[in-house]
Formats: structure tokens, C-alpha cells, sequence
């Protein structure tokens, strides 16, 4: 606990600043955060001896994650897309053998998407002249749902919410976290000035509080697959950078369609 709250400590003011900042800011470190998250994931099946192409999803998982702030000017998305499927194909069959070959490509694929392709939209979010406001809603609610439902959980869960997945989940932590995210999403909306109402924070703060312990639940089971508790050691208290980023990822695309979508 006390590695958790000082990780949180150090993390969330960096975090902050290089969102308040900007760009170069955030640019270095969604690039670190881009890389280090991608580098976890595409370790994870080598613990089953499958093999992803790692310097080739690395590379996706990047170039993903800086198409979304726009530095070009142009939006590189289906080239980008329709390289990463072609070109990877390509390497797998310069590289053989063909035992594993399916397995490796869809851990790659798996890996530039679900870290690069998710984390453009918080590059795009960030190049909004609202955007940073609408980020720091994303993270603080986010993590206050992630620390009432570990809170709670540690201390009175008894009901095992997944327990084939991720043993230490606890309905009453889940409940926690939950009741977390309605309560704070409102007052965030107030605090950052986001042009959001009472009821649509109520609404937002509850789907982000479900949709992040789904999303923990998600990588969890990826890690389980392999027979992996921990994606890696980066974050103190946590595990990976990845073990961070999993609550993150299905609130961080819920947020972002949201906002485009309804608030112009």
C-alpha cells in the first residue's frame, strides 16, 4: 500500500503537468508510456514460448500512438493500419518457422492496437482545445475508481468477483468502485470547467467505473493465459505499466467518443 500510494505520489503530478503543458511534454511521455506498455504486452506470450514480432510491434504500437497527436497534419490511420497487417505477415514468413506462426501475428496485431490504436485517442483527446481538461477528468476518476475498489477490497471483500481470472476482485470492491465514479465524475466535471451536466457526469462516471474494473478484468485474462501475474515490475506497487494502463484503456475510449460526439 505504501509503494502504491507513493507511486501515485509521483505519478499523477507528472502525469498532470505534461497533459496541462502540452506538447513537447506529452508527446515525450505518452511516447514512453506508448513504448514501455507495448514492450509488456508483447513479452507476455514468450512466457508461452510464442514468439510476436517485438521491435515490429513496438514500432506500430508508436507510430499508432504519435498519428494521434497530428504532428504531420495528417491523419496516417489506414495506411498505417493496412502496413502493420501486410508487412508483419511479410516478416513472420521471412522469419519461419511456420509452427506458431498464426499465434505470434495475432499477439503483434493484438499488441499495436490495443496499446498503440487506444492510445492515439488520448493523443487526439489532448490536441482538443478542451483536452486536457477532458483527460484529467479520464485519469483522476478512473484512479479514484481503481483505489476504492482495492481499498474496499482488501479490506472488507469477501465474494469473489472473477476468481478464475483475477482471484483478489471482490464484488464489494467492484461496488465500491463504482459508487466511486459516480460520485467523483460530477465533481470533477465542475472542478476542470468540462461542459458537462450533473447528469451526464452521473452517467459518464458510472460507465467508466464499469467499463475500467472490465478492462482490468481483460488484461488479467490475457496474463492468466500465458500463467502471468504481473505484466512488469515498472510501476512500483502495481507490477507493469501495462497493469496501470488496463482500468485506463475502455474509459479512455468511452470518454473520447463521448466528447466527440455530443460536444462538438
Amino acid at each position: 500500500m505504501l509503494l502504491r500510494l507513493a507511486t501515485a505520489a509521483v505519478g499523477i503530478p507528472l502525469l498532470a503537468a505534461a497533459i496541462w503543458f502540452g506538447n513537447p511534454w506529452f508527446a515525450i511521455l505518452l511516447s514512453v508510456i506508448a513504448l514501455a506498455a507495448g514492450w509488456e504486452f508483447l513479452n507476455l506470450p514468450r512466457r508461452a514460448d510464442v514468439r510476436p514480432l517485438r521491435l515490429f510491434g513496438l514500432l506500430g504500437v508508436l507510430l499508432f500512438t504519435l498519428n494521434g497527436l497530428g504532428l504531420t497534419g495528417t491523419d496516417y490511420t489506414w495506411p498505417l493500419l493496412s502496413a502493420v497487417v501486410a508487412l508483419s505477415l511479410l516478416l513472420l514468413l521471412l522469419r519461419g518457422p511456420a509452427e506458431g506462426a498464426a499465434v505470434g501475428w495475432a499477439w503483434t496485431l493484438a499488441g499495436i492496437l490495443y496499446v498503440g490504436w487506444t492510445l492515439g485517442h488520448a493523443a487526439r483527446l489532448e490536441m482538443r482545445p478542451d483536452g486536457p481538461g477532458w483527460l484529467l477528468f479520464l485519469l483522476l476518476t478512473t484512479f479514484s475508481v481503481d483505489s476504492a475498489a482495492f481499498l474496499v477490497g482488501r479490506a472488507w471483500g469477501r465474494r469473489r468477483l472473477a476468481p478464475a481470472i483475477s482471484p483478489g476482485k471482490t464484488w464489494e470492491g467492484a461496488f465500491a468502485g463504482f459508487v466511486a465514479g459516480v460520485a467523483v465524475a460530477p465533481v470533477l466535471g465542475v472542478l476542470l470547467a468540462l461542459p458537462l451536466s450533473i447528469a451526464e457526469g452521473l452517467g459518464l462516471g458510472a460507465g467508466m467505473a464499469v467499463l475500467a474494473q472490465l478492462g482490468d478484468l481483460a488484461e488479467s485474462l490475457l496474463k492468466r493465459s500465458v500463467g502471468v501475474k504481473d505484466a512488469g515490475v515498472l510501476v512500483p506497487g502495481h507490477g507493469g505499466v501495462l497493469d496501470r494502463y488496463d482500468s485506463i484503456v475502455f474509459p479512455l475510449l468511452l470518454v473520447y467518443y463521448y466528447v466527440v460526439l455530443f460536444k462538438g
